[in-house]
């Protein structure tokens, strides 16, 4: 999974439910022990309580017919099909620019090595990052509330503070490397991780409806082994986090790089040939899934224009469901043509123009996950080599952009809801050697 975590698991029809279907999503929708999506705090705070609960969609209602996976020839009919109906905007929606400049407005080809982005951790830094993680376990303090005050980095703080600002205000990716992941337990080196991390964005986000703050990106099942070895993932971002930071614990035998485009550049293109695929991208009437939950699906837009700046967040799972594991929920509405036209578009065009960087063992990944779109390869495990990345939701509020609305409410339902459990897995074993909850099968 991607984003934010599944409730239940149904093989329905998603596209155009039954009235059997309906029926049954109309009784989960009125009963008072559904799950709330969102918290009451958050609920009073934010006024959710004063939208319409979303209504189900009616069975003879037809929607696009697109999967989670992209398709070169799906996408090529349904732009024939768009452009031969016609009525499309030939103007840029209000407000939005005819193009966007800056540093994180890029194309992979403007990368020819990766020493713009990765910075090498010398002999000196490994021995402070040493010293910091047995300064801070002489503290006795939770793994859990690590950060720049308790793990002391004189040298190489001012350096972080560098790629904090890469990720923030420059090219919005860097990858520290050289940590020896073999030299620390398990616990230990996601400490370390913690403090390193702290010094980019210091507040850490709940992955999911349990209150997971730690993520392991590992395959857990046959199922996984098949799907990832033969499926690219789309063009996505996280929900939610403005840092998304992806730890390489271990590395696949075969493939499992990380591949990330630009918003600025994908926008740039979008908004010089099909204006129309923006207004569908900044409309507010994309629903999205929350699996099981109270509201069963909410609306806003993918792509805002806030302060001067792009911003895009969705993830493809939560739009169009991702079968057989994650399918979409029945009787709740799909993608129109139009909009699965432009998610397909925000693909391709992000493919046009990707990075493929190298994954190394001990590498700590930083992306900004407003301003640029990622996937990752397929990837195949090998004897005593499989894929393992540890992903934290982060946040700096001092530098995050500005919100707009739908988006704030997002941030505060990850970094600032209290009244969610909070849970960490230093491991994704328990005890008994099996796999925890806290895993996903992408990245």
């Amino acid at each position: 999974m991607c984003g934010d975590d599944k409730f239940i698991n149904t093989s329905a029809n998603t596209q155009n439910p039954s009235q059997e279907q309906e029926e049954a999503m109309t009784s989960i929708l009125s009963t008072s022990n559904a799950e709330q999506y969102y918290s009451q705090g958050l609920r009073g705070r934010f006024q959710v309580d004063a939208l319409r609960i979303p209504t189900i969609a009616s069975p003879s209602q037809k929607f696009a017919d697109i999967d989670y996976e992209f398709t070169e020839e799906d996408y090529r009919k349904r732009t024939e099909a768009v452009l031969r109906a016609g009525g499309l905007e030939t103007h840029l929606p209000a407000g939005f620019p005819r193009a966007v400049d800056g540093p994180m407005t890029w194309s992979g080809a403007d990368f020819p090595n990766e020493d713009a982005y990765v910075v090498h951790l010398t002999d000196e830094w490994k021995a402070e990052i040493k010293s910091a993680l047995d300064h801070f376990l002489s503290l006795g303090l939770p793994n859990t509330v690590v950060g720049p005050a308790n793990f002391p980095l004189p040298t190489l703080g001012p350096r972080l503070i560098q790629i904090r600002d890469d990720i923030y205000y420059g090219r919005g990716f860097s990858i520290l490397r050289g940590l020896d992941v073999d030299s620390y337990s398990n616990e230990d080196g996601i400490t370390v991780c913690l403090g390193i991390t702290s010094y980019v964005a210091p507040t850490r986000g709940k992955q999911n409806q349990r209150g997971d703050m730690i993520m392991h990106v590992i395959n857990t099942d046959e199922d996984d082994v098949v799907a990832n070895k033969t499926v690219e993932k789309p063009f996505h971002t996280d929900t939610v986090c403005d840092v998304l930071c992806l730890f390489t614990k271990a590395c696949a035998s075969v493939g499992g790089r990380s591949v990330m485009a630009s918003v600025g550049k994908v926008y740039n293109e979008i908004a010089a040939t099909r204006p129309d695929i923006i207004h569908a991208l900044v409309k507010p009437d994309w629903p999205f899934d929350t699996y099981g939950r109270s509201p069963a699906y909410y609306k806003r837009a993918l792509l805002y224009h806030q302060d001067e700046r792009l911003l895009m967040n969705f993830s493809r799972r939560l739009l169009t469901g991702s079968a057989p594991r994650d399918p979409r929920s029945p009787g709740i509405p799909g993608l129109t043509e139009r909009q699965a036209e432009a998610l397909d578009a925000v693909h391709a065009i992000s493919r046009a123009h990707e990075i493929r960087t190298v994954m190394m063992k001990g590498d700590i990944r930083f992306l900004n996950n407003m301003g640029i779109v990622h996937r990752r390869e397929s990837f195949e495990d090998g004897e005593g080599s499989r894929r393992h990345l540890v992903r934290l939701w982060l946040n700096n509020e001092e530098h995050c952009w500005k919100l707009p609305a739908p988006l704030r409410l997002a941030w505060a339902r990850v970094f600032e809801d209290e009244e969610r459990e909070t849970h960490w897995a230093f491991s994704p074993f328990g005890k008994d050697g099996k796999y925890l909850r806290p895993t996903v099968s992408c990245d």
